[in-house]
């Protein structure tokens, strides 16, 4: 295909058909990438939120045998934490668009695939993801490891949802245009400096988690699960990597919050200053509470 026929491609309404968007569609490898950035976030979530404010606690609050034996105050202080554990995860809609294309950037360098700044090429994976938490939102493969069947049942409410809560939250209901338009804000400003911190460090945390050379990998498949959630980087893990800013000082998997909450007010910023507008998106990024390392348990 000549470079004028893939230049008309990309700008005309219709599938790309160039050589990168043929072969990157035909593959699991942007299937790879949004599971990846959905377990990555939805880690925080599950064990942040949710395990780290004792609801799976065995000792106190859980078959619900055990729960039903604690004090009334204890109780709805659980249940209320984890029905609005949720809501924190919905305002970081630029920043899972950062984050998900740098993991896509770093999946398309593994694979020899020309990573493009074109809106086609990257709404493949836009798409891919959204199509993925609308996917576990409605009709679940709940033997995945982005689904904690623990939480169907918890505190003997089945009306918790506290797995699909998780997926709305990173499902508002974009349309084309608006989807077109997180991607056109995206390539803008994919030279700014927030926006390349973002970017590059999700690409540097995706290739330590699958890379065969990677300390975080060699830790993870030893199966000593404290070993992996308290693994941080050294100097020597950013080689290749310069432009991430993936902390050293914060274990790695929760470096999803460390880097949400030094980036937020500076996206909203990029985005309310763009030249193009959409109120809904304006409301998602601005509401809402912020994401933490986590919830703290009852106290009496």
């Amino acid at each position: 295909m000549s470079n004028k026929k893939k230049k008309e491609d990309h700008t005309k309404n219709k599938q790309c058909n160039c050589d990168s968007c043929v072969e990157i569609r035909s593959l699991d490898r942007i299937d790879r990438v949004s599971r990846w950035v959905l377990g990555t976030v939805k880690w925080i979530y599950d064990y942040g939120y949710i395990v780290g404010i004792g609801a799976c606690d065995s000792n106190r609050a859980y078959p619900f045998e055990k729960f039903k034996k604690l004090e009334q105050a204890e109780k709805k202080y659980l249940i209320s934490s984890c029905e609005t554990a949720y809501k924190p995860f919905k305002k970081y809609l630029l920043f899972y668009i950062c984050y998900l294309f740098g993991a896509y950037f770093e999946q398309c360098k593994r694979h020899k695939i020309e990573f493009k700044f074109e809106r086609d090429f990257l709404m493949i994976q836009l798409k891919s993801f959204r199509k993925m938490i609308e996917k576990f939102y409605k009709n679940p493969n709940k033997k995945t490891t982005v689904w904690f069947p623990m939480f169907d049942n918890l505190f003997g409410k089945k009306d918790l949802n506290l797995n699909k809560n998780f997926f709305l939250a990173l499902f508002p209901p974009l349309k084309e245009k608006q989807l077109e338009l997180l991607v056109d804000w995206f390539i803008e400003n994919k030279n700014e400096e927030i926006v390349e911190n973002i970017f590059y460090s999700a690409a540097h945390y995706f290739h330590m988690e699958i890379d065969e050379k990677s300390s975080f990998l060699k830790v993870k498949e030893t199966g000593k699960y404290i070993d992996a959630l308290s693994f941080t980087l050294t100097d020597k893990d950013f080689e290749g990597f310069d432009k991430s800013i993936l902390p050293t000082t914060n274990a790695i998997r929760f470096s999803f919050v460390y880097l949400a909450l030094g980036s937020q007010k500076e996206l909203v910023n990029l985005f309310l200053n763009y030249k193009q507008t959409d109120n809904l998106i304006k409301k998602i990024i601005t509401i809402g509470p912020d994401v933490s390392y986590g919830l703290q348990p009852y106290k009496s």
